[in-house]
């Protein structure tokens, strides 16, 4: 028997990207390149008009989700896919037309400690569909995470690097995008093309470096960005789906 809950939790954060990074395409792709390609492109969304009015944004409060029955009828079994629709409302109560907005979910049970992350399908007309894999007997809790981005410091979560050779060790602060105001590490995956970098210790060359950790969380929030944050708290809406 699976008992699933569901939650629906508000979290915004309102970043805006402040470096660029340079990605080059070959001019011919596969099939199976433009394919992966087309998975993650990023939806349009209509103009934005200036001002931008905090009403219109994302509000978890005014968004809804409902989880569908199990397509075959009867009770969800273990190795099932569970789907939750997601619908984004705006803080006026109105549905959201356009998608965009980050959405993350996860089903977890804390008393087992599993886990498992969900598929979120992007409709682009305001609403999502979260599929789960349910991996599990037991009791499970659905938790929706919508997030509105607007990325203006990408180093808001700061990272660390220990670097040390013999007696002598230095730490150095690294992130994916870090503002060029001393030399750099370039630790970008050769495969992947996944950016990262550390600063170079003072010392110590860029090969040196032993482990990575994470630091502290800088909040360089505007007067705008604090309201944002306070309109978006929320303590989560739950409610509890029948045993099945």
């Amino acid at each position: 028997i699976i008992t699933i809950w569901v939650i629906i939790i508000s979290t915004l954060f309102i970043w805006k990207i402040s470096c660029s990074i340079l990605i080059s395409f070959h001019h011919q792709l596969s099939p199976e390149e433009r394919r992966l390609l087309d998975s993650i492109a990023w939806p349009e969304t209509p103009h934005v008009p200036v001002p931008v009015s905090l009403n219109t944004t994302s509000d978890p409060a005014h968004s809804t989700f409902t989880i569908l029955p199990v397509r075959a009828g009867g009770q969800w079994h273990v190795g099932d896919e569970l789907e939750a629709l997601i619908q984004i409302g705006d803080f006026q109560g109105r549905p959201k037309q356009y998608g965009g907005d980050l959405v993350i979910a996860r089903l977890h049970d804390p008393a087992l400690s599993a886990g498992v992350a969900g598929r979120v399908v992007d409709h682009l007309n305001g609403s999502y569909t979260a599929v789960f894999p349910l991996l599990w007997e037991g009791r499970a809790q659905v938790e929706v995470t919508p997030e509105s981005m607007l990325m203006e410091h990408p180093a808001r979560q700061s990272f660390l690097s220990l670097f040390q050779s013999g007696s002598v060790s230095e730490t150095a602060v690294c992130n994916f995008c870090l503002p060029p105001t001393q030399p750099l590490c370039n630790y970008t995956d050769l495969h992947t093309g996944e950016p990262w970098f550390c600063y170079k210790p003072k010392k110590l060359s860029c090969d040196t470096r032993i482990n990575h950790y994470k630091g502290g969380c800088n909040y360089y929030l505007k007067a705008k960005e604090v309201t944002l944050f306070q309109r978006g708290k929320s303590s989560g809406i739950g409610s509890p789906i029948d045993s099945i």
